[in-house]
């Protein structure tokens, strides 16, 4: 967070809840913070808690839902703070009613907070950036319901969900605008799960969810933390709050560790103090990277193993449960594609994509969860996922054949094991994380017919930024449950 220092933040929003830990947590790491809210008492109150913070927190009276009070917010954060650096749109309402017989008045004013207020800072914080050469951050505060629509006993969410898709979609379009223009502002939607703030009192105003069991909930903090983690990624890295002690000495597994992604996580658990035992069918540079990691807290092992033989999986995770330890921590890597096609392309070359990215995870997963149970650990499964399994890019010249299929099957696998352990109340947590181009060796399974050097030219990853989200979403509390993390590079295309 130190390229942030004594600079300027305007969180929408920040007089309660998630706004005001948000304000709190950047105020906390040396940001300047301007709180906007309707009602600024309690900004106020909260700065006079943080006058010996190393930022400083000033509360601007603002009510979102008319713009002349926006452009004058804005205006007043130039003259007397500084250049805006970084938006949080956190101002965000619901209101009980139906789209059946509901009120007109009552749905516009969602939509003005939830989305037009959206909208309007953002432009007014894009421009300010662009005037001052500033290569700011936009993070919006979206919601697990800006992706699907629950299925509630009784249905009363209304225009909400509606709103939310539209911060999704909003996301997106913002980031397709800014790479067009060669922009380096980033922009990101972080959308969460129930929180305890004021605003969930509105899930039960009516009696909906009387009765039935109480809902496990993140608190405000939570979400401030995922906001300093996506501030606190590189400046090429388009998506660091740590608390990696509880792993101390624990056993992790990667899978595909041998170079790439694999190789690097490895690293950054190791330094962090776990007893990795990274596998692959060659383990030569995995000994190596064991070797120059002998200063570290924490341990390399190498084993040999090949993920589309069974019979080597189950004697991997014996042979680590009785030498090393049991498994708290299990990271599913390994991945490959092969150049073929859909129309006439290599039974057998399917058949391995489907080996390793798909069943390899699959028993892998059912090992290290029956292992976790057996020695009661609250573990965690993290599946190394693309945005290919979430759409299947149109490519000059098609060729990705099962590749995205095999993904798209690790999203529905992500959420179907969730649905599992959270039948069986287990403490068992699985995430999966969708990375855009990665520099691996892994484009060596891309053909050689101009498609490899075409995605070798786009804006590209580091293995390391996608190490630094797996230590991201293994710092998070043991009520906190990041399902899925997608991380792109700044400018890509796709």
């Amino acid at each position: 967070m130190d390229r942030w220092t004594d600079k300027a933040a305007i969180v929408t929003g920040a007089s309660a809840g998630i706004g005001a830990a948000i304000a709190k947590a950047l105020v906390e790491r040396g940001v300047t913070v301007v709180g906007v809210a309707r009602r600024i008492e309690k900004i106020e109150e909260l700065s006079e808690n943080l006058a010996d913070a190393p930022g400083k927190l000033y509360a601007v009276r603002c009510d979102v839902t008319k713009e002349e009070e926006i452009l004058s917010a804005f205006e007043w954060v130039a003259n007397h703070v500084g250049p805006i650096h970084i938006l949080v749109n956190n101002a965000g309402l619901s209101r009980p009613s139906y789209l059946t017989d509901g009120a007109s008045e009552d749905w516009r004013y969602v939509l003005e907070v939830n989305v037009m207020a959206l909208c309007i800072c953002t432009r007014e914080a894009v421009k300010n950036m662009k005037e001052n050469g500033v290569a700011g951050h936009i993070v919006h505060i979206n919601s697990v319901v800006g992706h699907y629509v629950p299925n509630l006993p009784k249905p009363d969410f209304n225009v909400y969900p509606a709103t939310k898709h539209a911060v999704t979609a909003l996301t997106e379009s913002l980031r397709q605008e800014l790479r067009s223009q060669g922009s380096a502002i980033k922009v990101t939607s972080i959308s969460p799960g129930v929180v305890k703030t004021g605003a969930t009192e509105c899930l039960a105003v009516d009696g909906a969810t009387a009765g039935a069991k109480p809902f496990p909930m993140l608190e405000a903090g939570d979400v401030a933390e995922a906001v300093v983690y996506v501030l606190s990624t590189g400046v090429n890295v388009h998506i660091f709050s740590e608390n990696m002690d509880r792993w101390t000495d624990k056993v992790a597994i990667v899978t595909g560790a041998s170079a790439g992604i694999g190789a690097a996580i490895s690293k950054a658990l190791v330094e962090k103090g776990l007893n990795v035992v990274g596998i692959a069918r060659r383990i030569e540079k995995i000994e190596e990277l064991s070797k120059s990691l002998v200063d570290a807290p924490g341990k390399l092992y190498a084993v040999r193993c090949d993920v589309t033989k069974e019979e080597d999986i189950l004697r991997m995770f014996k042979w680590v449960t009785d030498h090393v330890g049991p498994v708290h921590i299990l990271i599913n890597n390994a991945g490959l594609t092969r150049p073929t096609h859909l129309i006439d392309g290599a039974t057998e070359e399917w058949r391995r994509v489907f080996e390793v990215n798909v069943m390899a995870l699959c028993i892998c997963t059912r090992e290290a969860v029956k292992i976790m149970k057996e020695n009661d650990i609250a573990g965690h499964i993290v599946h190394m996922n693309s945005v290919v399994g979430h759409y299947v890019p149109n490519l000059p010249k098609p060729n990705f054949n099962v590749y995205p299929a095999s993904k798209f099957a690790v999203t529905a696998l992500t959420e179907s094991l969730r649905q599992e352990l959270r039948y069986h109340e287990s403490g068992i947590k699985v995430t999966s994380i969708s990375p855009g181009v990665v520099k691996t060796e892994f484009a060596d399974g891309f053909p050689e017919d101009g498609t490899k050097e075409a995605i070798e030219s786009f804006p590209i990853l580091k293995p390391e930024d996608i190490a630094e989200a797996v230590i991201y979403v293994l710092s998070t509390g043991p009520s906190v449950h990041v399902q899925e993390l997608t991380i792109r590079p700044l400018g890509e295309m796709f």
